[in-house]
């Protein structure tokens, strides 16, 4: 028995070993407009990196981004793009459309891969899904599937905006009339539905004649259109069961049902709780399975098997929820050190979540300030770069962007040096062993916790406040910390993703 716990040590120890001696990148990203100032940019980093990253909202016709490719490629750096899973597009009455270019993207990536061969990494696709998330920001979720008693609902498209949760679906039926609807949850257990009944639909139990305009929606994800209406209904639900119901025909009130009257309403009101039962997000489980849909979604519209295939790897950068950006398919997760954020807890979680899943990872180097000078000073850069590829990374970038559309480069002299240096000293010095610090230990989570993790208040997965569990799982992480440094990794609770023989100590959230 004690050979064969030997021979399962050196096995995984063997494994680690292969697992670091990956190939490393480092590089830095344009944000520009201007493909001269971009090939400017690859000249005076050329000669102490080797990958150049476009990251241009502007720059995405490809004539401009074969030039600046092309320039890079001669010039022995390999190089990787951005894309949006939308183009931006006003119609000629000024309403905007997302227009979705997922198959265009993968045409376009396998022409690019045709034409610079190995050079070509792959595309940078979306930007921050697991921030998005944790952030007050709107989030296009997966669809779903909506049923009750007394009304029939079409497959449903779920948006999370701040920690309010609202369930788009059209071609709903009641009675004679298909209508559209929205069900709004919010924080403090209140919903509301709104339902907006079709104009050409006018039999639905005697709606008269007149139109409403509905208010144009904020989501970049749903066309900013004016819906017209002849009728549409408001539905408000309090905790306390508190129902109300308002009729509108012509933009105007026309009936008020309330507890008094409510009978009177001739269709059937479903309670508070059967309502709230609809919710399809009203559990960390339920949250880590519409995101990891989402992010599914958008990689299927880029036929990312496909990709893969042609050895295309497909990336975001992130500042949280790294596992379950993983789950949802990215080859490879970038950790953003960011804000003052803990360095040491950013790349125990990127590292841990790519070890479990065999993923690759790396890191980016971000804004620090929301003003000049942005980022972090030369020699901290350089502290942060090294420590990167120290502990694995297999790739270190950093964000070279600022919000002056005059001036889009952040980089100083101070950080050009930092670069220059950090290829001399570290990447082209023997003595410094790439991945050579390794995680003794792994500190784990519960499963589908996706906190976070910033700071002690952070929010569970964008909706949630933090739970009863979460400041004795902070204190137990930050003394893990202190205790491993940069040889911890932190990973979650999955049947899926074992632990068993990787690391030599193993410490869960809820076992002292």
């Amino acid at each position: 028995m004690l050979l064969f716990g030997l021979v399962v040590v050196i096995t995984c120890y063997i494994g680690f070993s292969s697992e670091e001696s990956q190939s490393f990148y480092v590089g830095v990203t344009y944000c520009g407009s201007s493909v001269q100032e971009a090939k400017e940019l690859v000249d005076k980093v050329k000669d102490y990196t080797n990958l150049f990253v476009l990251q241009s909202w502007d720059l995405q016709d490809s004539a401009e981004v074969d030039e600046i490719g092309d320039y890079v490629v001669a010039l022995g750096l390999s190089f990787a793009v951005y894309r949006s899973d939308k183009v931006d597009y006003y119609d000629d009455r000024g309403y905007y459309y997302g227009i979705n270019v997922g198959s265009e993207i993968n045409v376009w990536a396998n022409a690019a891969k045709e034409r610079w061969g190995e050079h070509f990494i792959g595309i940078y696709y979306r930007d921050e899904p697991g921030g998005d998330m944790l952030a007050g920001k709107f989030v296009t979720l997966e669809k779903v599937n909506l049923q009750a008693d007394g009304l029939t609902f079409s497959t449903a498209q779920v948006i999370k905006f701040r920690g309010t949760i609202t369930v788009y679906s059209d071609d709903n039926i009641r009675g004679n009339s298909t209508f559209s609807s929205r069900i709004t949850y919010e924080t403090n257990g209140e919903i509301s539905i709104v339902n907006t009944f079709n104009e050409q639909n006018n039999n639905d139990d005697g709606v008269v004649g007149g139109s409403f305009v509905n208010s144009t929606l904020s989501s970049s994800s749903l066309p900013s259109r004016p819906l017209r209406a002849r009728f549409w209904e408001s539905i408000h639900y309090y905790p306390n069961g508190t129902v109300i119901i308002r009729e509108y025909r012509a933009g105007r009130q026309s009936n008020f049902y309330t507890t008094e009257n409510i009978t009177k309403y001739p269709w059937p009101v479903l309670s508070y709780v059967e309502v709230l039962e609809q919710n399809p997000i009203q559990t960390y489980d339920d949250a880590a399975k519409v995101f990891v849909n989402m992010n599914k979604d958008f990689l299927e519209d880029i036929n990312k098997k496909q990709l893969n295939s042609e050895s295309i790897l497909v990336f975001t950068a992130d500042y949280g929820l790294y596992w379950w950006d993983y789950q949802g398919g990215y080859d490879l997760v970038l950790a953003e050190l960011a804000w003052n954020h803990s360095v040491t807890q950013e790349i125990a979680l990127v590292r841990g979540a790519a070890k479990l899943q065999n993923k690759q990872w790396g890191t980016m180097i971000t804004w620090t300030y929301t003003h000049p000078p942005y980022l972090i000073e030369g020699p901290e850069m350089f502290e942060q770069m090294k420590i990167s590829y120290e502990t694995g990374a297999g790739y270190v970038v950093v964000f070279n962007y600022s919000e002056d559309p005059s001036n889009p480069n952040v980089l100083l002299e101070e950080h050009f040096l930092a670069l220059e240096r950090f290829w001399e000293e570290v990447v082209q010095n023997p003595k410094i062993i790439h991945g050579g610090i390794t995680a003794e230990a792994v500190f784990v989570l519960p499963k589908n916790y996706g906190w976070g993790m910033r700071h002690p208040d952070d929010v569970m997965w964008g909706i949630w406040h933090p739970d009863s569990s979460s400041q004795e799982i902070w204190h137990q992480l930050q003394n893990k910390i202190t205790q491993h440094g940069l040889k911890l990794d932190i990973v979650f609770e999955d049947p899926n993703y074992p632990i068993m023989w990787k690391y030599p100590h193993t410490y869960h959230w809820n076992k002292k």
